[in-house]
């Protein structure tokens, strides 16, 4: 049942169209077809249908994706085509330690905590402050902020070692604290990094082979969406291209002398 306070998605009957609004008293939820009394909708059920004047619409519980896409953002998200990959090669689980190093907006913050667990934790740097008060908001809508501790300060300034099981390394420049992030790995442990540039990749990928990363890989995520539309089946006009480079590699105690 819909309860006030509750964030809904609002489908319009083409399928084409979906917006986001919060159901409160006094909310009005304005489009070109009508407008919707947001506080109209309280006790309801999830995909009831709804008029809009001149349209209808379903009315729909927002799923993980769709809170991510509706985010206030600070900075720029990593994408779900990304999300996904990024979690699966960090092989993030229940009881896991994660670090990350540029909170940004929130959006791998909240994700990583929705993955480790009652056991687990995540620790974030962000040297932004603002960015650390909207991400906070942010990870209480769509995470698990119990699971979190947010340090409003550079990851350089952490001195800790050899305590995560995965690292997340997101800042403009991931050259510059490597060294640190690959130490608060423990062995066998897991970091990726993302960049935005070949250059940048370039470097990486060297800088941490030198700190005994191995079974190094890089890969760019493409996706492509479709119209579902069984007699017009095609791809989408437009797509989200390219967003980053991600290296992935895993931290060793030591090379062999060979």
């Amino acid at each position: 049942m819909i309860r006030a306070g509750d964030r809904v998605v609002i489908l319009l009957e083409d399928e084409e169209t979906r917006l986001f609004a919060e159901v409160r008293e006094g909310e009005v939820l304005t489009t070109h077809y009508g407008n919707l009394i947001m506080s109209s909708l309280a006790g309801m059920e999830y995909g009831s249908f709804v008029s809009l004047g001149f349209k209808g619409a379903y009315v729909l519980r927002p799923s993980f994706m769709d809170g991510i896409l509706s985010l206030k953002r600070s900075t720029q998200i990593v994408y779900p085509k990304d999300i996904a990959f990024i979690t699966l090669n960090l092989d993030v689980k229940d009881g896991d330690v994660v670090y990350e190093a540029g909170t940004g907006t929130g959006v791998m913050t909240s994700v990583f905590s929705r993955l480790v667990g009652s056991s687990g934790r995540v620790i974030t740097y962000e040297k932004r402050s603002d960015f650390v008060m909207r991400a906070r908001e942010n990870v209480a809508a769509l995470g698990k902020i119990e699971r979190v501790t947010f340090f409003p300060e550079d990851i350089e300034r952490c001195d800790e070692e050899n305590v995560a099981d995965s690292f997340f390394l997101d800042v403009p420049d991931p050259l510059a604290v490597m060294d640190r992030a690959v130490s608060i790995l423990k062995g066998g442990g897991r970091i990726c990094v993302l960049c935005p540039t070949t250059n940048q990749v370039q470097e990486s990928i060297r800088l941490l082979g030198e700190l005994n990363i191995v079974d190094i890989q890089m890969w760019e995520i493409m996706a492509r969406n479709y119209k579902t539309n069984p007699d017009r089946l095609r791809p989408e006009d437009r797509m989200v291209g390219h967003t980053a480079f991600l290296i992935f590699g895993v931290k060793i105690k030591r090379r062999s002398r060979s």
